[in-house]
């Protein structure tokens, strides 16, 4: 139904001539062998253009039929694929919105980890203190303990 109406809208109708009346003449018997004969002859002359005009207004419209077909064709493949195009469009945006929420997590556990490494610095730092200060302790210790022997033994001797 959708073409048909296509097809009126873009033709539209053309008005047939229709052949015009001529004045009466005065005399009635020379005006029917008059009318009678001229009408003969108006009708052949007419129908045979009038038939050439039909022709062509058939082949035009088939012509606008067949183009309006591909038109229509075109439009269909068209709406096909922009349906095709829309349902790329979705998939598309439905990934890079699971892959934002995947950088997102990777974000989360790089920071998780900066901050472990951070207090694992921390932790480094305070036990390399730990150590040179028990290593300074014992260092004193032993010092302290050289001496107490060495003064024990002088004061036993």
């Amino acid at each position: 139904m959708r073409f048909q109406d296509a097809i009126n809208r873009a033709m539209p109708r053309k008005n047939q001539k229709r052949p015009e009346k001529k004045p009466a003449e005065p005399s009635k018997s020379s005006l029917v062998l008059k009318s009678d004969v001229s009408k003969i002859v108006d009708q052949e002359a007419s129908t045979a253009p009038m038939r050439v005009q039909e022709q062509l207004l058939d082949d035009e419209t088939k012509a606008l039929q067949v183009e309006l077909t591909s038109l229509l064709d075109a439009v269909q493949e068209t709406e096909t694929k922009m349906i095709e195009m829309s349902a790329l469009n979705h998939l598309m945006s439905t990934h890079v919105l699971q892959q934002a929420q995947q950088i997102q997590y990777l974000y989360d556990q790089a920071v998780e980890a900066t901050n472990n490494v951070e207090r694992g610095n921390k932790e480094l730092s305070q036990a390399i203190q730990r150590n040179s200060s028990s290593r300074t302790f014992l260092l004193l210790f032993f010092f302290v303990l050289t001496f107490s022997v060495l003064f024990l033994d002088w004061y036993n001797n």
